[in-house]
C-alpha cells in the first residue's frame, strides 16, 4: 500500500503543476489581450508603476491622477486592466475598461484604495470598490510586467509568472518560469 502512495503521489502532484501551468500560459495570453486593447484606446501600453512621479495617463486631455499606492508592476496590472474608467467633460466623453474581469482568486487586496475621481473622470474599481489590488498567478505569487524596459519584448512588455517554485529567474530559459516570449 505504501508503495502505491509513493507512486500516485508524485504523480498526482506533477498533474497539478501541469494543470497551473497550463492556466498561467491562458491567463499571461489573456492579459496580453487585454493590454493590446488598452494600448487601442490609450496609445500606450499599462504602465508598470503609476507613482506620483511618472506623467499621468491621459485621454481627450483628461488625466488619470497618479497615485503612490500603484507602485508595482502587478498593482498598475490589476488596476489599468480591471477598472472601468469613465471620462465626461464638455469636449470629450468615453468609458473605456474593465479590459479584464478577474476572479477573487487572483486577486489580492492591499488594504488601501487609489486616488479619488476627479470633475472629469469617474473610476470604478474591481468589484466596484475604489481598492487597490494585485493580480496573482495560479502558484500565488504575483505576476510580473515591465512594460518601461522590457527585457525581451523590446518593443512591446514582459509578462512572467515565477511558476512552480516561486523564484524570479527573470524568465531565463533554465528556469520554470512561464513568459510570453
Amino acid at each position: 500500500m505504501m508503495f502505491l502512495a509513493g507512486i500516485t503521489i508524485p504523480i498526482v502532484s506533477s498533474i497539478q503543476s501541469n494543470s497551473r501551468k497550463g492556466i498561467t500560459s491562458a491567463q499571461i495570453s489573456q492579459m496580453e489581450l487585454a493590454i493590446r486593447q488598452f494600448e487601442s484606446d490609450f496609445g500606450v501600453f499599462p504602465p508598470d508603476d503609476y507613482r506620483t512621479s511618472v506623467t499621468p495617463l491621459s485621454l481627450g486631455g483628461i488625466s488619470i491622477p497618479t497615485d503612490d499606492d500603484l507602485d508595482t508592476a502587478s498593482k498598475c496590472l490589476a488596476f489599468f486592466l480591471g477598472c472601468k474608467f469613465t471620462f465626461s467633460s464638455a469636449s470629450f466623453n468615453g468609458v473605456y475598461g474593465p479590459y479584464i474581469e478577474f476572479k477573487k482568486s487572483q486577486i489580492s487586496g492591499m488594504g488601501v484604495n487609489f486616488a479619488d475621481d476627479t470633475a472629469d473622470l469617474s473610476i470604478e474599481g474591481i468589484n466596484a470598490t475604489r481598492e487597490v489590488f494585485q493580480y496573482k498567478d495560479p502558484f500565488g505569487s504575483f505576476y510580473s510586467y515591465d512594460s518601461s524596459s522590457p527585457s525581451y519584448n523590446v518593443a512591446s512588455f514582459d509578462i512572467y509568472s515565477f511558476g512552480p517554485d516561486k523564484i524570479d529567474s527573470f524568465g531565463t530559459e533554465t528556469s520554470d518560469d512561464i513568459t510570453n516570449w
